[in-house]
């Protein structure tokens, strides 16, 4: 079953306007799905295939010369010499809009590839997992708070896999062997316990030391590590509000994961009534609603901050956008005690006007305007525009 994806407009406008579009993303998002569904007259190659990625990348000009019509290459980061003759028939064609589509995986070579060879001829665009909207629209949803849970890859939705078995195959299939044929990790059991350290410390302060005395591994091994699950997109660092607000504040960024399914997967979650129980119910919900603002195209350090002071203070997100400044509380919960919410705290740090909003398991399927916040629920598809618009 194909599952429609919001990104379709911005990937056609993109391919019309361009040479080579650059479709990027952690494993298993859709990219070459998405590209097939849109552009099926494209040839389709994939460097998962060995003997074709070191065709490309020790022949890549006899590699290229085979494809006549317009081409999608799939993980491209596989044969990074690529690249370079890439630039050169790109610059031969430059009115030819949209004959190199491109996918890969967000690694540090990919990207430094792609900006020393394709700098001003590539549009990169980045793909998350299903959010809220499209799991909505598809009419596979038996109760929203799945989401939360099952996280949002598209072939577990479209096929209905077993949640359990899928991330044991997809952990072990990429996780584990790209990366760590990447950062040579010689000790799988050393690696796991990492991976399932970070999931327990889910929004929280990053303490690279602390991590490292649990995992028994070097301190600069697990920045390492960290710097890298973070540029192949797995998990994101949320840093701080760095403006001068008055106040000492936390400098150490927080922790997240692209998909709560990975995150739940790494908890032991396997089921709606397990994640209710859990103890982690609020970190993966936190963990959910940054991920929603993620796939909404905001990006973390640009749009996306946390707050918190040396008094223990606390708003999970600042949100920048359109010239707003909106400070979100995320809480799972129904029905939230605002004794429990530090907007009255936190408001008038801030020179200029800002929205207080709540985002929580609230059951109407729109924003809610309270006397002092805006209230919605995630897992309906309501975006920050729509807070914004209401």
């Amino acid at each position: 079953m194909w599952i429609k994806r919001l990104n379709i407009v911005k990937v056609t406008k993109a391919v019309a306007q361009r040479p080579s579009v650059l479709l990027t993303g952690i494993r298993q998002v859709g990219k070459s799905s998405l590209l097939k569904e849109l552009f099926p007259e494209y040839e389709y190659v994939t460097l998962d295939r060995v003997a074709m990625a070191e065709e490309a990348e020790n022949s890549p000009i006899k590699f290229l010369d085979r494809f006549d019509k317009n081409v999608i290459i799939d993980e491209v980061q596989y044969a990074p010499s690529l690249f370079r003759e890439l630039k050169v028939r790109i610059d031969e064609n430059r009115d030819v809009k949209g004959k190199w589509l491109l996918t890969g995986s967000q690694q540090f070579a990919l990207m430094q590839n792609i900006s020393e060879s394709l700098a001003g001829r590539v549009r990169i665009l980045t793909l998350g997992t299903l959010n809220s909207k499209e799991l909505n629209d598809s009419g596979l949803l038996k109760n929203r708070r799945d989401m939360l849970w099952r996280g949002g890859f598209p072939e577990l939705w479209a096929s209905n896999l077993d949640a359990d078995d899928f991330y044991e195959d997809y952990f072990q299939t990429y996780i584990e062997r790209d990366l760590r044929q990447l950062l040579n990790v010689t000790n799988l059991a050393d690696f796991r316990r990492f991976l399932s350290l970070l999931a327990l410390r889910v929004g929280q302060l990053v303490n690279y030391t602390e991590i490292s005395k649990e995992v028994g591994v070097s301190l600069n091994t697990i920045k390492s590590w960290v710097n890298t699950l973070e540029i192949s997109g797995v998990i994101s660092l949320l840093p701080p509000y760095y403006n001068n607000l008055g106040k000492r504040l936390i400098k150490s960024p927080k922790l997240y994961f692209s998909d709560t399914g990975l995150v739940s997967y790494l908890l032991n979650i396997t089921s709606l009534n397990s994640l209710e129980r859990s103890s982690y119910l609020g970190n993966i919900w936190e963990n959910y609603v940054l991920a929603e603002y993620l796939k909404d195209g905001l990006q973390v350090g640009k749009d996306l901050f946390f707050y918190r002071d040396h008094n223990g203070v606390e708003i999970d997100f600042i949100v920048e956008v359109k010239g707003n400044i909106l400070l979100v509380e995320a809480k799972s919960s129904e029905r939230v005690n605002e004794k429990k919410l530090n907007f009255k705290k936190v408001v008038p740090l801030f020179k200029k006007e800002v929205i207080p909003v709540l985002a929580c398991g609230v059951v109407e399927d729109s924003v809610i305007a309270m006397k002092n916040y805006m209230m919605y629920n995630p897992l309906y598809g309501i975006t920050i525009n729509d807070v914004l618009d209401k």
